[in-house]
C-alpha cells in the first residue's frame, strides 16, 4: 500500500509504502529542504483522499452474564444520514491543519528515512525559496479587524521639527559702530608695532608718541637714516709706536635728531689691503650716556676722537665706514 505525504517546511509532496513507515516509524527527511518531520500528521492515500485507518479485529463474543444494572447516561441513537455527517467530520478532522497544499503537487519518487532515535539537528541550513504563483490574499481573524493604513501627504504633527525663530537682525547704526571700533583698534595696534617707522616719517608726531609710550611702558627709539650722516673728515694720528688715535667729524643732514651709528675702521698695508678690521659702538667713541640717548642734533656736525691701540701691526693706511 502506497501513501501521499507533505513537508511541512517546502510543501514538497512525496510517496512511500508502508514499510517505509514501518521501517523509520514515520520520521523521514524532507530531500528538497532536508527538513525531518513525522509523516503520520499529513499522510494521505497514493490518490490524495483521506487515509482509512485499518479496522480493529471485532471483540470475540463473551459468555452472557448476569444482567448489569441500568447505566445513569443514556445511549443517543443517530439516524444513518447523521451517523455518516459524524464519519465525514472525522475524517476531515484527522487531516492535519497548517499545511500549505499545492495547486499543483510536486510529486517526488522518493524521500529520505531517518532513524527517530537519531536527535536530528537543529540548523537544517539554508531553506529554498519558493515564490508562490498568485500571492495569497491575507486572510484575517475575527479578533484581529484589519487596520486601515493612513498614508500621510505631509508628517504627522507631532513629528513635524518645531520652526526656529529668526534671529533678530540689528539695527544699521550698531554695525557702523561696531566696524568704527574695529577700524580704532585696527589703527592701535599698527602705530604701537610700527611707532619708530611712524616717528621717522613724521617727526613733529614724536612727542605724543612718546607721551603715549610713557604710559603703555615703551620706548620709542631714533631714526637710523645712513644715507642722511657724513663723514666729514677723518684722520689717523700715529702718537707712538703702539698707539694711535682716529679724529673724525661726523655730520647730520636731517631735520631731526638720528641714533649715533657704529665706526667700522679697517687698518690697511701700503698696497690698501686689509690688515685688522674693528666695530666700535657709540658707548665706545663717548663717554655721555645721556648725549648717546639724545642722538645726533639736527643739522649738525659732531666732532669725535677715539684713542686706538695696536700690537704687531704696521698700518700705512685706513678705511673708515658707517654703519648701524
Amino acid at each position: 500500500m502506497s501513501f501521499r505525504t507533505t513537508c511541512p517546511a517546502c510543501a514538497s509532496v512525496f510517496r512511500l509504502g508502508q514499510d517505509q513507515l514501518d521501517a523509520a516509524q514515520g520520521w523521514v527527511q524532507c530531500s528538497v529542504c532536508g527538513a525531518a518531520f513525522d509523516a503520520y500528521p499529513s499522510l494521505l492515500m497514493a490518490d490524495g483522499s483521506p487515509r482509512v485507518s485499518e479496522p480493529e479485529p471485532e471483540p470475540e463474543p463473551e459468555a452472557e452474564t448476569d444482567a448489569l444494572p441500568p447505566s445513569p447516561f443514556p445511549f443517543t441513537r443517530h439516524a444513518p444520514d447523521e451517523v455518516r455527517e459524524i464519519e465525514q467530520a472525522v475524517r476531515e478532522a484527522a487531516i492535519p491543519s497548517g499545511i500549505a497544499q499545492r495547486e499543483s503537487a510536486l510529486e517526488l519518487p522518493s524521500i529520505i528515512l531517518i532513524d527517530p532515535d537519531i536527535p536530528v539537528p537543529d540548523d537544517l541550513g539554508p531553506l529554498p525559496q519558493f515564490e508562490p504563483e498568485h500571492p495569497a490574499a491575507p486572510v484575517f481573524t475575527a479578533t484581529e479587524p484589519p487596520v486601515a493604513r493612513i498614508e500621510y501627504a505631509t508628517p504627522p504633527p507631532e513629528s513635524v521639527p518645531a520652526v526656529l525663530a529668526a534671529p533678530r537682525r540689528l539695527k544699521p547704526w550698531v554695525w557702523g559702530l561696531s566696524s568704527a571700533l574695529l577700524l580704532i583698534v585696527l589703527l592701535a595696534q599698527m602705530a604701537y608695532f610700527l611707532r619708530d617707522s611712524l616717528v621717522a616719517r613724521w617727526p613733529q608726531a614724536r612727542p605724543a608718541v612718546e607721551q603715549v609710550c610713557s604710559l603703555l611702558g615703551c620706548s620709542v627709539s631714533l631714526p637710523q637714516n645712513l644715507a642722511q650722516l657724513q663723514i666729514i673728515g677723518s684722520d689717523l694720528q700715529t702718537e707712538t709706536p703702539t698707539r694711535l688715535k682716529l679724529v673724525l667729524t661726523l655730520g647730520n643732514r636731517a631735520d631731526q635728531a638720528q641714533a649715533w651709528p657704529m665706526l667700522v675702521l679697517t687698518l690697511t698695508d701700503q698696497r690698501e689691503r686689509p690688515l685688522a678690521r674693528r666695530s666700535f659702538a657709540p658707548s665706545e667713541y663717548l663717554d655721555d650716556p645721556q648725549r648717546i640717548a639724545a642722538g645726533i642734533p639736527p643739522r649738525s656736525e659732531q666732532p669725535l676722537s677715539l684713542p686706538l691701540t695696536i700690537r704687531d701691526v704696521a698700518p700705512m693706511g685706513f678705511d673708515l665706514k658707517l654703519t648701524y
